[in-house]
């Protein structure tokens, strides 16, 4: 039994060498039309980072994503087996891009085959050691989106002769774009240009409601580490091309940036969300609405929506919360009896408008949230009754 299971799992290793090879082949052929003539670390990177991205994606050999001897481990094989500039080539490309272990295994074998007579690229020097240099972080009016930004720059080998300490030629710029209102995930990402022009350019939609602040590396490291999670935990479909493309870049840049540092704040416990509640009752915004027992718990819901199925912010709403709050969570998770759920977008308006004011938003801003929750009136009845069509409702409200 023993033997036909190594026998078997040899096979299977036969199969699985001839099939990366064949693939290689495919590889090769990139590699000579797009990586050999590039001129920079990044552009050498970003083709690693989706090559990488096209075979994790290949439904029919999952086993090779993610095991110690995966894709890339067999494409390091094949590359320094081939010995020709695309396959050298190919190596410095992946050491950019892959976890340090099978980086250190990629150089190596890049090494060996310069060592053989076959040249390095002229971006070997570069690629991988690009530098975090400043962080900032752009948000819409409403929070309901963020731009994390942060800048790089590539540093120079030690000890290699002339070598600039960074290559101001090599800046760029990392972009990744996060929605707080699907859990926080990274929905695109990108590469830009040096971070002064991007900067200029998000500077541009400050008139449109956009709001750029700088941050520290290492409160960016937490931003991007959360939104990659969240996504890699979230649906892939919500995930955009570009992002999918540059998993691998992100992950290695990721790793170049401080320690995470987060904000501290924690969870919303019994006592702020009852405070918050009593401050809400107490205000001008409820007058009117007291005189109903359930408004009380109507606002429990409102806050235990945003502080428990959100991102922990009660007073952040935006046109696009409500229209989710009225026709998912109440219809799905919030226990209303049936007279009282008319209340309950009156009780919303006049909560959007008290959250609006304790967030110094612009009444033009709130009054948009407002006419949201009008607009989804017929179908929060509808929903709440059972007899809507809540899939689309909620399509045409996001």
């Amino acid at each position: 039994m023993a033997m036909r299971t190594r026998n078997g799992r040899g096979m299977q290793d036969r199969e699985r060498e001839a099939m990366i090879g064949r693939l290689f082949e495919g590889v090769l052929r990139s590699a000579r039309n797009h990586l050999v003539p590039a001129t920079s670390p990044l552009a050498a990177e970003v083709w690693a980072s989706a090559l990488l991205s096209v075979w994790q994606a290949e439904p029919s050999s999952p086993d090779l994503a993610d095991t110690d001897d995966g894709f890339g481990e067999a494409l390091v094989r094949h590359a320094r087996g081939e010995g020709t500039p695309e396959a050298a080539a190919i190596l410095w490309a992946l050491a950019g891009v892959v976890p340090n272990r099978l980086a250190t295994k990629a150089r190596t074998a890049a090494a060996s085959l310069e060592r053989g007579g076959v040249p390095a690229p002229a971006w070997a020097a570069e690629v991988g050691r690009s530098r975090p240099t400043e962080a900032w972080v752009g948000r819409d009016l409403y929070g309901d989106q963020e731009i994390v930004i942060v800048g790089f720059a590539y540093a120079a080998g030690d000890g290699e002769p002339g070598a600039r300490d960074m290559a101001r030629d090599r800046e760029h710029s990392l972009c990744v774009l996060v929605d707080h209102n699907l859990g926080g995930m990274a929905k695109d990402a990108y590469i830009a240009s040096a971070l002064p022009a991007t900067l200029a350019r998000w500077r541009d939609a400050e008139a449109e409601g956009i709001t750029l602040e700088p941050i520290t590396l290492a409160a960016a490291a937490a931003r991007l580490e959360d939104a990659l999670l969240a996504t890699e935990i979230g649906e892939d479909d919500n995930a955009g091309t570009r992002l999918i493309e540059l998993r691998a870049l992100l992950a290695t840049r990721l790793e170049a940036l401080p320690l995470p540092e987060r904000s501290g704040t924690g969870e919303l416990d019994l006592g702020h969300r009852d405070r918050l509640v009593a401050d809400f009752l107490s205000s001008p915004e409820a007058e009117g609405l007291l005189a109903e027992p359930a408004v009380v718990g109507i606002c429990h819901s409102l806050v235990a929506y945003r502080a428990d199925h959100g991102d922990g912010e009660p007073l952040r709403w935006s046109p696009t919360l409500a229209g989710m709050c009225l026709l998912h969570h109440f219809p799905s998770r919030a226990g209303i009896d049936e007279v009282d759920v008319a209340l309950v977008p009156d009780v919303l308006c006049a909560w959007v408008r008290f959250a609006g004011r304790q967030r110094g938003l612009p009444e033009g801003a709130t009054e948009r949230v407002v006419a949201s929750v009008d607009a989804c009136r017929a179908d929060f009845t509808a929903a709440m009754s059972g007899t809507g069509d809540l899939a689309g409702a909620r399509l045409s409200v996001c």
